[in-house]
């Protein structure tokens, strides 16, 4: 792209002189000599030819990209679990430099799952139409199974065939899961009329393997609003809202090892609340999770439904939600290395991984009770 040149015309040098000359014979009470004006106008018209000069050229300077091409290449993303119809999204990479990018629905392309080297199902394309022929393309375009759900103890290969594009293919395994179970909760006075719910979760790693994991805790809230020290009004609601507990796990020293460490707040979060078992292999272990500001009145009829997941992920999922959780906290800062973020597709980019899940549950209140009147929020 051309910046636009600023060019100086003689003229408007003639001008300058002109000026300069004029305000220098006017100075009240000195008298400016032939000579001073003509080195000031000198001077002058030599800085206005230099700084033109200097503007004509960097104007006029354009630096042509000669690095490598990118190629585009097909990007899958397929997460399989157990109990869950096997299902693909299929889109497409772009350079940097194809501007304006126009996304586009992939229906024509061959979505194929192999279960140990046999093929197992093609995929049928089940994306639908917008309802508003103005609403933007999505750029992911979903192929599922109707039939096909994975199981233990076999290896999967999701191959995607997009006309124009290499065959692309990533594999992978369902992992086993680890059982875990709430081993105790408690509330402590955090200061200001606030408390705090500390929970403990427990498994064990099992030996002699590598294990990843990632801690979710998908979670139901019902809130009763009304201003502090005034009684229950069975005329007001129960406000219901779908919550992640998730964040609770950064309290605990190895899913946020440098908690302790970060007074400048420099290293990136763990987004993703995963982790490995390097540090407790083939040991029990404790997660203390913290929740600051849960203040649950249930003489309000307030509750809480809680699950607390154990996920056993695979290695490839582990090192794409880890790369991509610190790509995403440096993308735009200038001083940051560039973070690629992880793939394990032959010939294209994204993600084929797989995680299965163990749970204990806790439950706080009394949900529902007969005569008390709830809402959903959407939010």
């Amino acid at each position: 792209m051309k910046i636009p040149r600023i060019i100086a015309h003689p003229t408007s040098m003639k001008i300058t002189t002109k000026i300069v000359d004029r305000i220098t014979l006017k100075i009240p009470g000195k008298t400016a000599s032939l000579t001073a004006v003509k080195i000031t106008t000198k001077i002058v018209s030599l800085t206005v030819i230099v700084l033109a000069v200097m503007i004509h050229a960097g104007c006029e300077t354009v630096i042509d990209y000669r690095g490598p091409e990118t190629e585009p290449k097909a990007v899958i993303y397929a997460l399989l679990e157990p109990d869950m119809f096997i299902s693909v999204t299929v889109s497409e990479s772009h350079s940097v430099f194809q501007v304006p990018w126009h996304p586009r629905q992939i229906k024509d392309a061959t979505v194929r799952v192999y279960r140990d080297g046999e093929l197992l199902e093609t995929l049928a394309y089940t994306g639908t139409e917008p309802a508003d022929e103005n609403a933007p393309v999505s750029t992911h375009s979903p192929y599922s199974s109707a039939t096909n759900k994975p199981e233990f103890g076999h290896t999967y290969r999701i191959e995607v065939l997009i006309p124009g594009y290499p065959a692309a293919y990533g594999e992978t395994r369902l992992p086993d899961p680890v059982d875990v179970e709430v081993a105790d909760t408690s509330s402590s006075d955090i200061g200001y009329g606030n408390r705090q719910l500390n929970v403990k979760l427990r498994f064990r790693d099992p030996a002699d393997e590598e294990n990843y994991y990632r801690f979710t805790a998908p979670a139901t809230i019902g809130n009763y609003y009304a201003f502090p020290g005034e009684p229950y009004d069975p005329g007001q609601k129960i406000y219901i809202r779908s919550d992640d507990l998730n964040y609770g796990g950064l309290s605990d020293p190895i899913i946020s090892p440098m908690q302790d460490d970060d007074i400048f707040g420099i290293y990136p979060q763990n987004e993703y609340y995963v982790f490995t078992d390097e540090l407790i292999p083939g040991k029990e272990y404790t997660l203390n999770l913290k929740y600051s500001g849960l203040n649950l009145n249930t003489e309000n009829y307030e509750f809480l439904r809680a699950s607390f997941r154990l996920n056993s992920i695979t290695r490839d999922l582990y090192l794409y939600l880890q790369s991509y959780s610190v790509y995403g906290q440096t993308e735009g800062n200038p001083l940051a290395e560039p973070v690629p973020v992880y793939t394990n597709i032959i010939n294209g980019l994204g993600i084929v991984g797989a995680l299965s899940f163990s749970q204990d549950s806790l439950k706080i209140g009394e949900y529902p009770v007969e005569g008390v009147q709830y809402e959903m929020q959407q939010y």
